[in-house]
Protein backbone atom coordinates (compact mmCIF):
# COMPACT_ATOMS: atom_id res chain seq x y z
CA UNK A 1 0.00 0.00 0.00
CA UNK A 2 1.23 3.39 -1.11
CA UNK A 3 1.62 6.55 1.86
CA UNK A 4 -1.54 7.90 0.39
CA UNK A 5 -3.72 4.93 0.56
CA UNK A 6 -2.44 4.19 4.07
CA UNK A 7 -2.81 8.09 5.01
CA UNK A 8 -6.28 8.07 3.35
CA UNK A 9 -7.57 4.46 5.13
CA UNK A 10 -6.32 5.52 8.56
CA UNK A 11 -8.50 9.27 7.84
CA UNK A 12 -11.61 6.64 6.92
CA UNK A 13 -10.79 4.53 10.14
CA UNK A 14 -10.41 7.48 12.13
CA UNK A 15 -13.83 9.40 11.33
CA UNK A 16 -15.67 6.08 11.47
CA UNK A 17 -14.21 5.42 15.16
CA UNK A 18 -15.44 9.35 15.82
CA UNK A 19 -19.13 8.50 14.50
CA UNK A 20 -19.14 5.39 16.83
CA UNK A 21 -18.12 7.47 20.01
CA UNK A 22 -21.57 9.38 19.97
CA UNK A 23 -23.67 9.82 22.64
CA UNK A 24 -23.79 6.18 24.13
CA UNK A 25 -27.59 6.80 25.31
CA UNK A 26 -30.26 9.54 24.58
CA UNK A 27 -32.68 10.48 27.57
CA UNK A 28 -32.40 8.03 30.69
CA UNK A 29 -33.64 8.17 34.06
CA UNK A 30 -31.67 7.84 37.46
CA UNK A 31 -33.59 7.20 40.02
CA UNK A 32 -34.87 9.92 42.82
CA UNK A 33 -32.08 12.62 43.97
CA UNK A 34 -32.71 11.50 47.47
CA UNK A 35 -31.14 8.14 46.93
CA UNK A 36 -27.81 9.49 45.77
CA UNK A 37 -26.26 10.47 48.97
CA UNK A 38 -22.49 12.88 48.54
CA UNK A 39 -20.11 10.62 47.34
CA UNK A 40 -22.24 8.21 45.56
CA UNK A 41 -21.35 7.01 42.09
CA UNK A 42 -23.48 4.65 40.60
CA UNK A 43 -24.26 2.81 37.65
CA UNK A 44 -28.06 3.82 36.00
CA UNK A 45 -29.15 0.59 34.81
CA UNK A 46 -29.87 0.33 31.20
CA UNK A 47 -27.32 2.98 30.30
CA UNK A 48 -23.79 3.08 29.94
CA UNK A 49 -23.86 6.02 32.20
CA UNK A 50 -23.07 6.45 35.89
CA UNK A 51 -24.83 9.09 38.22
CA UNK A 52 -23.02 10.98 40.96
CA UNK A 53 -22.96 13.48 43.70
CA UNK A 54 -20.53 15.60 45.82
CA UNK A 55 -20.72 18.54 47.60
CA UNK A 56 -21.55 20.29 44.59
CA UNK A 57 -24.75 18.46 43.31
CA UNK A 58 -25.49 15.92 40.92
CA UNK A 59 -24.08 14.99 37.64
CA UNK A 60 -23.58 12.31 35.00
CA UNK A 61 -20.99 10.77 32.77
CA UNK A 62 -20.53 7.68 30.43
CA UNK A 63 -19.06 5.22 31.13
CA UNK A 64 -18.16 4.04 27.74
CA UNK A 65 -13.93 4.00 28.03
CA UNK A 66 -12.09 6.61 26.09
CA UNK A 67 -9.10 4.10 25.35
CA UNK A 68 -10.91 2.11 23.14
CA UNK A 69 -14.79 2.30 23.63
CA UNK A 70 -15.13 -1.03 26.20
CA UNK A 71 -18.87 -0.41 28.04
CA UNK A 72 -17.54 -0.18 31.88
CA UNK A 73 -20.85 -0.74 33.16
CA UNK A 74 -20.85 -4.28 31.70
CA UNK A 75 -16.75 -4.87 31.50
CA UNK A 76 -15.81 -2.77 34.74
CA UNK A 77 -16.14 -1.79 37.89
CA UNK A 78 -17.62 1.36 39.68
CA UNK A 79 -16.87 2.71 43.09
CA UNK A 80 -17.46 6.13 45.10
CA UNK A 81 -13.78 6.66 44.34
CA UNK A 82 -12.69 4.74 41.38
CA UNK A 83 -14.17 3.49 37.58
CA UNK A 84 -12.43 0.46 36.62
CA UNK A 85 -12.23 -0.70 32.97
CA UNK A 86 -11.59 -3.86 32.58
CA UNK A 87 -10.86 -4.11 28.89
CA UNK A 88 -7.54 -2.52 29.39
CA UNK A 89 -6.96 -1.69 32.52
CA UNK A 90 -7.88 1.95 32.33
CA UNK A 91 -8.93 3.86 36.01
CA UNK A 92 -10.39 6.80 36.26
CA UNK A 93 -11.54 9.15 39.43
CA UNK A 94 -15.26 9.86 40.59
CA UNK A 95 -15.42 12.46 38.67
CA UNK A 96 -14.03 10.93 35.54
CA UNK A 97 -10.53 11.54 35.20
CA UNK A 98 -7.74 9.14 33.72
CA UNK A 99 -5.82 7.99 36.93
CA UNK A 100 -4.25 4.84 35.05
CA UNK A 101 -3.90 4.58 31.00
CA UNK A 102 -4.25 3.65 28.52
CA UNK A 103 -7.26 5.85 28.05
CA UNK A 104 -5.91 9.29 27.63
CA UNK A 105 -9.15 11.50 27.98
CA UNK A 106 -11.82 11.57 30.43
CA UNK A 107 -14.99 10.24 30.71
CA UNK A 108 -17.70 13.03 28.85
CA UNK A 109 -20.13 13.97 31.26
CA UNK A 110 -23.67 14.62 30.44
CA UNK A 111 -26.54 16.89 31.76
CA UNK A 112 -29.04 15.79 34.52
CA UNK A 113 -32.36 17.81 35.08
CA UNK A 114 -34.99 17.05 38.29
CA UNK A 115 -38.71 16.92 38.27
CA UNK A 116 -40.37 18.80 40.77
CA UNK A 117 -40.32 15.34 42.63
CA UNK A 118 -36.79 15.06 42.83
CA UNK A 119 -36.92 11.95 39.68
CA UNK A 120 -33.21 12.29 37.65
CA UNK A 121 -33.04 12.15 34.19
CA UNK A 122 -29.21 12.00 32.29
CA UNK A 123 -29.85 13.46 28.78
CA UNK A 124 -27.21 11.27 26.65
CA UNK A 125 -27.79 14.13 23.93
CA UNK A 126 -26.31 17.15 25.48
CA UNK A 127 -22.07 16.81 26.32
CA UNK A 128 -21.44 19.38 29.40
CA UNK A 129 -18.23 20.39 30.83
CA UNK A 130 -17.06 17.96 33.84
CA UNK A 131 -17.62 20.58 36.82
CA UNK A 132 -21.01 21.30 35.59
CA UNK A 133 -23.47 20.00 38.53
CA UNK A 134 -27.68 19.94 39.60
CA UNK A 135 -28.13 21.43 42.51
CA UNK A 136 -30.55 19.37 44.41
Amino acid sequence: MHRRELLRTLIVLGASTCIACGPPFGLVSAGNASALAVGDVKVVPGASAAIARDAQGVYAMTLVCTHEGCDISQNGSVTSSTITCDCHGSRFDANGNVIVGPAQSPLQHYAVTADASGNLTIDGNTPVSAATRLAV
